[in-house]
This record gives C-alpha cells, sequence and structure tokens, in this order.
C-alpha cells in the first residue's frame, strides 16, 4: 500500500487544479490504455514466431508455396502476414508478387499504427488544456482580488495555485504522450521494415511463372 500522505496530496492538487484536470486526467488514461494495446500488438508482430524465417525457407527451397503460406496463416507476426498475403497472389509472376507486398505492407503499417494518431493529438491539445487552466486559474485569482479588495499572498494563492497546477499537468502528459507515440512509431516502422526485407528475400526463392 501507498503513503497515504502521498495519496492525500495528489488528491488535493487534484482538486486545486480546477476543472481543467478533468480532460487531462481523461488524456491520461487514454495514453496509458493505447500505449499498453500498442506494445502487446507490436511486440506480437515482432517477435511472436521466431522460427517462421527458418520454416518458410525450408517451404520455398521445395517449391512448396501452399505449404508456406499456410504456415504464415498460423503467424501472429507481420512477416507472415506479409508473406501470406505475397504468397497468395492469384497472378504467381515476379512482377504481380511485388505489387501485393507493397499493398501489404501498407496495410500492416496502417494495423501497427492504429490509434497512434490518438496519441499526437493528446501530445498536441495537452499543453492547450494546461493553458486553458492557466487562465481559468488567473481569472480566478484577479475574482478573488476583487472581491477582498486586496492582492495579498493569501487571497491569490488559490488562483495561483491552480493555475500552476494546470500548466504542470498539460505538460506532464504532453511529455509523456508525445514520447510514446515516437517511441511506438518508430518500433512499427522497424518491424514492417525488417518484415518487409525478409518477404523480399523469401520471394527470391519462389520460381517465377511467366
Amino acid at each position: 500500500m501507498g503513503d497515504p500522505s502521498v495519496n492525500v496530496s495528489l488528491w488535493t492538487y487534484f482538486q486545486q487544479g480546477g476543472v481543467a484536470m478533468y480532460p487531462l486526467i481523461l488524456c491520461s488514461i487514454l495514453s496509458m490504455a493505447i500505449c499498453l494495446d500498442r506494445i502487446i500488438v507490436l511486440y506480437r508482430a515482432g517477435n511472436s514466431d521466431a522460427g517462421l524465417d527458418e520454416t518458410l525457407r525450408a517451404h520455398l527451397a521445395n517449391n512448396q508455396i501452399r505449404e508456406a503460406a499456410d504456415r504464415c496463416g498460423r503467424s501472429m507476426s507481420s512477416l507472415g502476414r506479409i508473406a501470406r498475403a505475397s504468397l497468395m497472389a492469384n497472378d504467381p509472376t515476379a512482377e504481380h508478387r511485388q505489387k501485393v507486398l507493397e499493398r501489404a505492407v501498407a496495410r500492416e503499417s496502417a494495423r501497427l499504427e492504429r490509434r497512434m494518431s490518438v496519441l499526437a493529438t493528446i501530445g498536441s491539445i495537452s499543453p492547450f488544456v494546461g493553458l486553458f487552466g492557466t487562465v481559468l486559474g488567473i481569472m480566478r485569482a484577479f475574482r478573488d482580488i476583487g472581491i477582498a479588495g486586496s492582492a495579498g499572498g493569501a487571497v491569490v494563492a488559490t488562483g495561483v495555485a491552480e493555475a500552476l497546477i494546470t500548466t504542470a499537468a498539460g505538460l506532464f502528459v504532453a511529455i509523456i504522450a508525445v514520447i510514446a507515440y515516437n517511441h511506438l512509431a518508430t518500433w512499427a516502422r522497424g518491424i514492417v521494415r525488417d518484415a518487409e526485407l525478409g518477404v523480399e528475400e523469401l520471394l527470391s526463392l519462389v520460381k517465377s511463372e511467366s
């Protein structure tokens, strides 16, 4: 169990942050959910079938294209998905297989990067949400000054605290979202690039038909 004083402090900060903290918390939760989902998908796409390449090479060396495609159908990796689409091409010529490969790569890229644009959006808008909270906090401070008729520290403390907390929260959420997006997008592109190169090498083993 955590330290109760820490929990109380975080809850106090959340309350002091005002209304802008609610969308920031929502953005934070959404970012974590998307990150977890993409990590699972990317890990499976890049590491779920370590022996697939060797198995496909053995099949294709014997021109067992159907067997190789069936083996790909049982794989959750990007290599298996892209290879299966290329091997199952209706037209078995090398030119047509290359076109099918390009389309399969595009589909796999879209699958791996699905919902990542939400992370980029959160990284872009979170500072502005924090800035909105900052403006509300400053407005609250001036309102309190008007009500109290003075500008003492105790009078403006609540409004200034709201402004600073929401600013910090907005920047924190944005930084985490941007880092996560850049890392996951780079990871996804690397998986697709390696899979594409692997499939091109495998297709070189397939005997082309004119």
